[in-house]
């Protein structure tokens, strides 16, 4: 029986040393030496100057207290007890202790001495939810028997508040293991965060100077989008313009919901799809969203934003079936290659969302920082796709183009053998044509004048009077015949020397007849005319002249030239004489004289204005001077 009984005994003390045993964690800093830490354990407190001696529990690192202290927000303890257990007997080496995470903000004290603290441990608290951290412990700061690490954490329950996996292991692993947690959790969204703001950027460039294009519109406001609601995972203090930790996170919730919104109808904008009743209820419903975000209480947070962001992940996969549907329809390389991003992007978002639903995400990372290099090669595909394509179209618009122009040089080769007969025709029959007319103004005019002087001579003429007249006939025949290519002759130096000849003449004949005239002309050029244009208003000039002498019963007449404006002439002839009907003239052509004026003006882009009535007959010629 004593047997019995000591035999029990022992199988009980070893049971409880096994149980101790495996309650305790080993940690190896060297092949001589591990660290035995005693199970952690956690008490809520409600102020960092007050450690509780009782209520002490029992928890498994990564912590999330909610899981266990449901709508817990304030502060907690976690106490981990450990010492060193070397099998030299002494430990003769430095180690580190690390942290994976505090959420959100906290302290650790090393046998009840600050080892470090956050900056705010109140509101707006400090994050260091993604901030891996270790010490370094040295052999002589430790004690003896049992040493203890004390942490303060405080947060809210819907952040998932807690305390992230500890560890004890050499200064070098320690290191190592840090650097590798902030390239997974802050480096890569950095490189994240640049790549959309460059393509964002970019897209934005494209969008000022085409306006037309708003699919880059769309991309640009979701990389901002992006760009705010990750930046959440850098900060490390909670700053202005929110003023705590429960605004950040509402408007992080907020941009990720305008993110997804943007971004879906940046795809449709993509495959040139406008769904605009579709578009005015999604944005609608976010507004609404957007209220419920700020105004939920805070117990309510967790859940409001777990719908929210299934919401919306629901959106986006409805978005991406949608697409796809359209891809399969038109088979566009450009839509295949966006198909393939977004597969690749929803694939990341589905593992991060099971990931963040399971307690696999403890040593399983996340995806999803590495979908920017993803939307990266998508974009330098699509670009890459959309030069190759433009340059096979230049390169068939420039072979189409030589082809058209060869075909252009041999019409335009055979017109112009066509064009110069008809010019050489046109040629004859417009000598013909100036020659009459300036028959007709010139010479005729000089008939008409001297005819008036011989009908109205009260004497016979002595023949140096009818040699006289014969001599002008002669000068004026010579004139026309000189200027039989006007287009050469020279411009004269002003005014005053162009309108001289046709002056005298008819100052002389006016004179005869009790016909006073005013002569009214620039002492300069305001713009040069061309040679055919000075002659073209000296014939007008000369028709409008004769006009007033031959039926206009006038006693004054009035001949100015102005420059009103910026390269335009004016030549105004004036009379006080019984004027004429003028809509009949021109309508009945009964003016030889009229629509001969008219026809020259027109030939060299001038207007010929003639207004009428008793007592005032205005002929002016309107020049546009190039």
């Amino acid at each position: 029986m004593t047997k019995l009984i000591l035999r029990c005994f022992c199988m009980l003390a070893l049971a409880c040393i096994h149980m101790q045993v495996f309650a305790a964690s080993y940690f190896s800093i060297s092949p001589q030496c591990a660290i035995q830490v005693q199970p952690i354990q956690f008490v809520k407190t409600d102020s960092i100057q007050h450690v509780p001696k009782t209520g002490w529990k029992t928890v498994d690192l990564p912590d999330n207290w909610s899981q266990h202290e449901p709508q817990y927000n304030g502060g907690v303890w976690y106490r981990i007890l450990w010492k060193p257990d070397c099998s030299s007997g002494t430990l003769n080496q430095s180690f580190a202790f690390s942290i994976d995470y505090i959420n959100s903000a906290g302290a650790v004290y090393f046998n009840r001495n600050v080892l470090w603290r956050d900056k705010n441990l109140v509101e707006p608290l400090s994050k260091s939810w993604n901030i891996p951290r270790y010490w370094v412990l040295t052999p002589s700061s430790l004690k003896a028997d049992e040493n203890e690490f004390l942490i303060y954490v405080t947060g809210y329950a819907f952040q998932n508040a807690g305390l992230g996996a500890v560890s004890f292991q050499n200064v070098q692993a320690a290191y190592d293991q840090q650097q590798q947690q902030i390239w997974n959790r802050r480096t890569l969204f950095e490189i994240n965060i640049i790549i959309s703001l460059v393509l964002g950027l970019l897209c934005f460039s494209i969008w000022i100077f085409r306006r037309s294009e708003t699919t880059f519109a769309w991309f640009a406001l979701s990389c901002l989008l992006w760009v705010l609601f990750i930046s959440n995972i850098l900060v490390t203090e909670t700053k202005p313009p929110f003023a705590n930790n429960i605004l950040a996170a509402q408007a992080n919730i907020s941009f990720f919901a305008l993110y997804m919104v943007c971004f879906c109808t940046y795809l449709l904008r993509f495959i040139r799809v406008e769904l605009i009743k579709v578009e005015r209820i999604v944005w609608a419903l976010t507004a609404i969203v957007l209220l419920v975000i700020f105004f939920t209480p805070v117990q309510w947070l967790t859940a409001v934003f777990i719908n929210i962001f299934m919401m919306y992940v629901a959106l986006f996969l409805l978005t991406y079936i949608y697409l796809g549907y359209v891809t399969y329809r038109t088979r566009k390389r450009e839509y295949i290659f966006l198909l393939m991003c977004l597969t690749g992007i929803l694939f990341c978002a589905l593992f991060d969302t099971v990931l963040l639903g399971s307690e696999l995400h403890k040593d399983i990372k996340p995806l999803s920082p590495y979908t920017s290099p993803i939307i990266t090669i998508f974009v330098v595909l699509i670009l890459g796709v959309k030069l190759a394509r433009n340059t096979r179209r230049i390169e068939k618009f420039n072979q189409r183009l030589e082809e058209k122009v060869q075909q252009v040089s041999d019409d335009l080769y055979s017109s112009m053998n066509e064009k110069h007969k008809l010019e050489l025709e046109n040629v004859r029959l417009q000598e013909r044509i100036h020659l009459s007319h300036d028959l007709h103004d010139g010479l005729g005019s000089s008939l008409v004048r001297s005819m008036i002087i011989v009908d109205q001579a009260e004497q016979n003429m002595s023949n140096q009077q009818f040699l006289s007249i014969l001599k002008l006939l002669r000068d004026d025949l010579r004139q026309i015949i000189d200027s039989g290519s006007s287009l050469e002759s020279r411009v004269p130096e002003n005014p005053i020397l162009w309108v001289a000849p046709v002056r005298h003449r008819f100052s002389q004949l006016m004179e005869e007849l009790d016909i006073e005239s005013k002569w009214s002309f620039p002492q300069n050029w305001g713009y040069v005319p061309t040679a055919l244009q000075c002659l073209t208003l000296i014939r007008v000039l000369e028709e409008s002249l004769t006009n007033v002498v031959k039926h206009s019963q006038a006693k004054h007449v009035y001949v100015s030239m102005v420059f009103p404006y910026e390269r335009q002439l004016i030549l105004t002839i004036e009379d006080d004489g019984v004027g004429f009907d003028v809509k009949s003239n021109f309508q009945n052509g009964m003016s030889i004289g009229i629509r001969s004026m008219k026809m020259r003006l027109e030939r060299v882009g001038a207007e010929l204005q003639v207004t009428s009535e008793r007592g005032k007959t205005v002929v002016q010629a309107l020049l546009e001077i190039k």
